[in-house]
């Protein structure tokens, strides 16, 4: 997929628009598709490309957004929304035109279902956290203290929090001293954890990054001392993606760091209820769940040593998970 921007000279709009197409990317599940900004200056180029006005995004080649007989020229375009006239389409048409753009070939990893019911899962957890801010409160959750003094025991400094969401967890290792590196493949989660961070002061102790867990990670060999993610190697992710996932962190933690992770395992009263998608893969409510049997975390924790799987249990279901605690040898 070959994505373009094109612009006239100083468009008001051009910033605008080189987010919103960022944003609209990772809606998508494209975190991995590449995009070249052009500029327009001269009226016969317009003519002679179809330029319908800055800015246009062209996806392959083609104005997704074309209208008939629109005359072509260096002025400003607008874009039909649900509001009336504005210089940028909205976030979810220009997703939709990405998505149906996208051939099977530039789909987010995984394979066939595996890669739909990615993009499925992505949109799923963007419009929840849009229509539900701060979903999950703005007190840690109990794994994350108890993460916080394994970290402290290890003597770590720096932390990469994995599926961070809108933040409740980055937030409170940050108070706690700890650099945080938020990862999440929800771009909408993450805007509200860096504006929680911003307005409790913990902006130079956080960094954040959209990304998505089936992909490498976008950090350097040993670069972590330590790694926490709760609940996110149960969400909708294979055997082969979790497997995968945990040689990630193993890459880049370093010797003697410590991963703290949770999962809800196959005694959880949801497990073989909802929908089944395989693999242990089961869809309530919209939300994918991976149930972990104990093969599954004693198969992570090989070449680990595996130090601690502390049953608990959450929320109101209740739901049932293990904390996982393992240290690179």
């Amino acid at each position: 997929m070959r994505i373009e921007i094109l612009v006239v000279p100083d468009c008001p709009h051009e910033k605008a628009a080189v987010e919103l197409l960022r944003h609209a990317l990772d809606d998508a599940g494209l975190t991995d598709v590449t995009w070249d900004r052009r500029v327009v200056a001269d009226q016969d180029e317009a003519e002679r490309i179809g330029f319908a006005g800055s800015p246009t995004f062209l996806i392959d080649g083609r104005d997704p957004f074309a209208e008939p007989g629109r005359a072509s020229g260096l002025t400003c375009r607008m874009y039909p929304t649900p509001q009336g006239p504005a210089g940028l389409p909205t976030r979810d048409r220009l997703r939709q035109a990405l998505t149906s753009a996208c051939p099977p070939g530039d789909a987010p990893a995984g394979a066939g279902g595996e890669a739909q019911q990615a993009r499925e899962q992505r949109r799923h957890w963007q419009d929840t956290y849009a229509a539900h801010p701060g979903m999950y409160g703005a007190e840690p959750s109990a794994p994350a203290v108890h993460a916080a003094g394994v970290f402290r025991a290890a003597g770590a400094e720096r932390v990469l929090e994995l599926g961070a969401g809108h933040g409740r967890d980055t937030l409170y290792f940050a108070r706690e001293g700890f650099a945080v590196h938020a990862t999440d493949f929800s771009s909408t989660g993450l805007d509200q954890l860096r504006e929680a961070a911003r307005v409790q002061g913990l902006t130079d102790r956080i960094a954040t990054t959209v990304h998505d867990v089936r992909t490498p990670l976008p950090l350097p060999d040993d670069s972590v001392d330590a790694v926490f993610a709760h609940m996110l190697l149960c969400m909708a992710l294979s055997t082969r993606e979790i497997h995968a996932l945990v040689a990630e962190v193993r890459r880049v933690l370093r010797p003697g760091g410590a991963f703290v992770y949770t999962v809800r395992h196959t005694g959880d009263a949801h497990y073989g209820a909802g929908t089944a998608r395989g693999d242990d893969i089961y869809e309530h409510g919209g939300f994918a769940v991976h149930f972990f049997p104990r093969r599954l975390v004693d198969g992570l924790a090989e070449g680990w040593r595996l130090d601690e799987v502390h049953g608990f249990e959450e929320g109101e279901l209740p739901r049932r998970l293990w904390r996982v605690t393992q240290t690179l040898a």
